[in-house]
């Protein structure tokens, strides 16, 4: 399971995380971030960084209760930028509460840190390599390990105090013992995966967050089980030169000492080491800015780096007032093998990088903007990492942008409706095509008046009200043509109008009128005129009618008189 781990969310146009990673391990594929883990060196940057809150770090939290619960007795080594973590705490109020959450003891990190630094200077004693690279922090050693495999041989040959730490304390407390590593560092997770030495690792933030869960306080009470170091120097190891402060200078003086913190700065350091522009350096390297008290397990919790690093220095300074820890007198292998861990990755030829940039309409050099806008420092990496599957073409936002300009600019100059952009004064601003051809507006008229080119007459109605007017019919103002203008309010106080031509369209309603008008009358002729048949063929019957009655009554008459004796 990765360490950093993603969560869905709105991720799309913004490349923070991209932008921010100094190694470039993560990828962005159907609109979502993606760790890359086998470029990944944990420095934690993507975490703090996220807009969308999409990265979250795999929690230990659940595993150390299961094995607090199971009865195990579990060690915690509490790294010194608990100072950072817990400002205003004493050690002692700190272990109180850790205790209270079931740990069987507390010790200081620091403790290793000691014998660390005295590896560090046997190693300068002996003045065998160019340079040598100190640290406490996995992710310097992970990024010599995957990106400056060469300079391995100048990264002392050491375990970090973590790790060294948690040897002393199975060493001390017995081989079943569980150990938890207390710190900043996410990178420690995967640390205690690759040396074994840990059985989890939990961040300050975490902690704090448990305490709170169990409703413990962390005050000024004190725990008699609580041991403090007595070789406190190594306490400043969280601070930006502490680790070279613990190497005495006679040890160290074919060399100069210099402390880079940071990973940018840190990477530029490597590869300085690397061209051989630099020889002759001690050098102390972690990859978060301030060091250790700047860690990003202290995102929530952590305090300004002037009062942590103040903080440090006060304890490193402190009497001991308790028994020796168990663990300071403790001997145990100090020796570490650090290995080449690199993942091949294909490179593209020339060619196809210019094809890649081609593809999103970059064809010289004068095209390749570098605007880093897409998260990569130029267009020729982001190129690279398009061939390499880690990006895709649409994160070029100028290109996307032209792009969507374009077929923009494609629709309104095709489109058979005039628009026109006003301002909040309603001059012209903008119009397309087929506003120019009915109202002959060209680009004179830009800052003019709509009003000059359309009678309106509700402009004060709209500005007043806010609300758009549709369907209305007016005429322009130079030759008259009828049309149907809608007028909507847009954002930043503009107004577009859309005009339809309706003037062929009224002449043809006309025409269809006068033809319905002339239908009519031609049906109000035939209907008249067949009145006229009616009554005349009605007049006709009724004659002969008539007749035929009198002629009947006179048959009838003269039958009748024929029947008489």
């Amino acid at each position: 399971m990765s360490i950093i781990q993603l969560k869905e969310a709105n991720c799309k146009n913004c490349y923070k995380c991209i932008r921010n990673c100094d190694v470039k391990s993560i990828s962005f594929q159907n609109d979502q971030a993606q760790i890359i883990d086998d470029d990944c060196v944990l420095c934690g940057k993507c975490t703090l960084i996220c807009p969308q809150n999409a990265k979250q770090i795999q929690s230990d939290v659940q595993k150390v209760q299961s094995m607090i619960d199971r009865g195990e007795k579990v060690y915690v080594s509490l790294a010194p930028s608990f100072i950072a973590g817990f400002p205003k705490q004493s050690f002692a109020g700190v272990v109180k509460a850790l205790r209270r959450l079931g740990f069987a003891g507390v010790e200081e990190t620091a403790i290793a840190a000691t014998k660390v630094s005295e590896r560090y200077g046997e190693i300068l004693s002996r003045g065998e390599v160019p340079n040598l690279i100190t640290t406490c922090c996995p992710t310097i050693n992970m990024l010599v390990e995957k990106y400056f495999p060469e300079l391995i041989d100048q990264l002392a040959s050491v375990p970090s105090p973590a790790v060294a730490h948690c040897r002393m304390l199975r060493e001390a407390y017995g081989p079943d013992c569980k150990v938890v590593f207390i710190g900043p560092c996410i990178s420690k997770k995967h640390e205690a995966e690759v040396s074994g030495a840990m059985d989890a690792v939990l961040l300050f933030d975490e902690v704090r967050e448990w305490l709170r869960r169990e409703s413990i306080p962390v005050d000024s009470g004190e725990d008699e089980s609580a041991r403090e170091m007595h070789h406190t120097l190594s306490r400043v190891y969280p601070v930006p030169g502490g680790i070279l402060k613990t190497i005495p200078l006679e040890q160290r003086k074919g060399y100069n000492a210099v402390a880079v913190d940071g990973l940018n700065r840190c990477i530029q350091t490597l590869r300085d080491i690397r061209d051989n522009k630099i020889s002759g350096f001690v050098l102390e390297m972690s990859s978060c800015v301030d060091s250790c008290v700047g860690g990003p397990g202290l995102h929530e919790y952590g305090t300004p780096f002037l009062l942590s690093r103040s903080a440090v220095y006060d304890f490193s300074r402190r009497k001991p007032e308790t028994p020796m820890p168990r663990t300071e007198a403790v001997q145990v292998n100090m020796t570490h093998v650090y290995e080449k861990d690199v993942t091949p990755h294909l490179i593209p030829t020339e060619e196809e990088i210019w094809n890649i940039l081609r593809s999103i309409g970059k064809r010289t050099q004068a095209d390749l903007l570098n605007c880093g806008a897409c998260g990569y420092n130029t267009c020729r990496e982001k190129a690279i990492a398009v061939f390499q599957g880690k990006a895709n073409l649409r994160m070029c936002l100028p290109y996307m942008r032209e792009r969507a300009e374009s077929m923009s600019n494609i629709i309104l100059d095709n489109t058979p409706n005039g628009l026109i952009l006003t301002n909040e004064q309603f001059e012209i601003i903008q119009f397309n095509q087929a506003a120019a051809k009915l109202l002959n507006l060209d680009n004179a008229c830009l800052g003019m008046p709509i009003d000059a080119f359309l009678n309106l007459d509700e402009l004060g109605k709209i500005r007043e009200t806010g609300k758009a007017i549709m369907g209305q019919r007016c005429k322009t103002a130079i030759y008259d043509v009828l049309v149907e203008q809608s007028v909507v309010p847009v954002p930043d106080h503009d107004y577009l109008f859309l005009l339809k031509d309706i003037s062929a369209e009224e002449e043809s309603m006309k025409a269809m009128a006068k033809m319905r008008k002339e239908t009519m009358d031609t049906a109000q002729q035939v209907i008249d005129k067949q009145m006229r048949v009616a009554q005349e063929i009605a007049s006709l019957l009724g004659e002969t009618t008539g007749e035929t009655k009198a002629a009947l009554l006179k048959l009838k008459a003269s039958v009748a008189q024929g029947d008489e004796p």
